[in-house]
């Protein structure tokens, strides 16, 4: 008898191992079609705007504003939804993606097709083309979370799905590169136009493949138990809590407190470094020191590189926690920029381009791994509060409740601080295509521009992964092993 039970036990991990490979590859398609499109987008869209629509600095600060407001709403407001409305666009994380995939792909086109020269137009144009990107950013975003956390709770299949997703991520990076060199550095805006089109479709594919294909542990154990086909399942979702009480329950973990701090300094600098990156190096290194064509391919690898970093150090989460991993990202941030700043200086342009590419890289690799805290969050909810089903939907989305406006109040104070020192006057005057070897500024203006630019780039990670290092030492899970355990204990009391 007990010979019969492991059989099947064993026959059952085997069944469901071979389900969780089909997953893993939908999950990947997901983040490969998700990953073209955002990335090209928080690349591009401020650079378009103020570079070659010309926005008015008071309509770009008013379009971030309410950016900021619609995504502090939409988040939390999907999130519940999702994990307790029975709408049978929600009935399942992959249907919410299968159903919303085109409109995704349709609101990346919107910022590139300009609408009007006049300011108002211009800046309406920007307010539309947010909200409507950041509602189906946000909605299939907290599919992919949670698919994510629902997959698997085994924290050796988490740190496989990261590193799988980063491989997709490779591919998805080529989104820049791919822009970049069509357009030869938007110099050929027509070009670009073109290209985004092609970029969409491919894009609504790749999710409408995963949308097809993609089914949670919860999925597969309900189509087993019940032997129903994949159409037929669908989640029974109490509603017996309000979003309040949940909510509750989520923000009083000072597990989550911790990490939403962390998380939001993480956007910040990642929302800078990918809104500015370009308009910064454009204008701070000329092109005699180095070529439109080096730096292209410069802008296009930066993507690439993190996706690298994180599927080089995937073997070091099996090891270490991700918690020491990503401690040390924060140590690395305060001491690069403070050698940056005080002992090379601005006067070493590859260099400079060095130490961008490694922030770069190190921002991004790091945010790549907070979807395992979350869900780990999510797991010690589901079990504290012995619920059937994980909120994973409200434990993503009230993080992004409150991580979200990083998003809006980092381009905001940029774009501030640069006009202030005369980086309004350079794009009225010269375009989007002079360094500031060419402009009006007086040759002080000029200096200051640079200097200010510089500091940006150098002072960010040293305030920022101060905070960070602080806020992350009172994130108290070390080790998921220890947790699963207890979780196996408490199923067979």
């Amino acid at each position: 008898m007990q010979w019969n039970s492991n059989t099947t036990l064993r026959s059952h991990k085997i069944r469901m191992g071979g389900m969780q490979r089909k997953q893993i590859v939908a999950y990947c398609a997901l983040t490969a079609g998700f990953g073209l499109l955002s990335n090209a987008y928080n690349f591009y869209y401020v650079k378009v705007f103020l570079n070659f629509y010309h926005i008015q600095e008071s309509w770009f600060q008013f379009s971030q504003v309410l950016f900021l407001v619609w995504n502090a709403i939409n988040d939390p407001l999907f999130a519940y939804c999702a994990d307790n409305k029975n709408f049978k666009l929600l009935k399942t994380r992959r249907s919410m993606i299968l159903y919303s995939a085109p409109f995704f792909s349709l609101s990346f086109l919107i910022p590139w097709f300009q609408w009007s020269t006049h300011p108002v137009i211009v800046g309406l144009h920007l307010v539309i083309a947010l909200c409507l990107w950041d509602t189906l950013f946000t909605f299939i975003g907290l599919a992919a979370c949670c698919l994510f956390t629902e997959i698997s709770q085994d924290i050796d299949t988490r740190i496989t799905l990261t590193r799988a997703s980063q491989l997709a991520s490779l591919f998805s990076s080529c989104s820049i590169m791919v822009l970049e060199h069509a357009s030869h550095g938007l110099q050929d805006f027509r070009a670009f136009q073109v290209t985004t089109i092609f970029i969409a479709i491919f894009s609504w594919y790749l999710m409408y493949y995963c949308g097809k294909h993609c089914h949670t542990q919860y999925d597969l154990n309900q189509m087993e138990d019940g032997n129903k086909s994949a159409d037929e399942v669908c989640h029974q979702k109490t509603g017996q809590e309000s979003y309040w009480q949940q909510t509750w329950q989520i923000v009083r973990d000072i597990n989550f407190i911790s990490f939403v701090i962390t998380n939001f300094f993480q956007e910040f600098h990642r929302t800078f470094l990918f809104n500015f990156l370009a308009i910064i190096c454009d204008q701070l290194i000329s092109s005699d020191e180095i070529s439109q064509s080096a730096r292209s391919t410069f802008y296009g690898s930066i993507p690439f590189a993190s996706k690298i970093l994180v599927i080089s150090i995937a073997p070091v989460l099996w090891h270490f926690s991700y918690k020491t991993v990503i401690r040390a990202n924060f140590i690395w941030k305060i001491l690069g920029g403070l050698v940056m700043y005080y002992v090379i200086g601005n006067g070493h342009p590859w260099i400079l381009i060095g130490f961008i590419l490694l922030d770069e890289c190190f921002a991004n690799g790091t945010f790549s791994l907070f979807n395992l805290p979350l869900s780990d969050i999510a797991d010690i909810n589901m079990q504290k509060y012995k619920r059937k089903h994980p909120i994973s939907s409200m434990v993503f989305g009230t993080n992004a409740l409150f991580v979200k406006p990083a998003i809006s109040l980092s381009p905001m104070l940029a774009v501030a601080v640069l006009n202030r020192y005369g980086y309004s006057q350079i794009k009225k005057s010269t375009g989007s295509t002079t360094s500031l070897t060419e402009n009006p500024l007086s040759p002080t203006q000029l200096e200051d521009l640079k200097g200010v630019m510089f500091s940006l780039v150098c002072w960010y990670p040293i305030v920022l992964g101060t905070i960070q290092l602080i806020s992350w030492s009172f994130y108290r899970i070390d080790n998921k092993i220890e947790k699963n355990i207890e979780v196996v204990h408490c199923k067979q009391d």
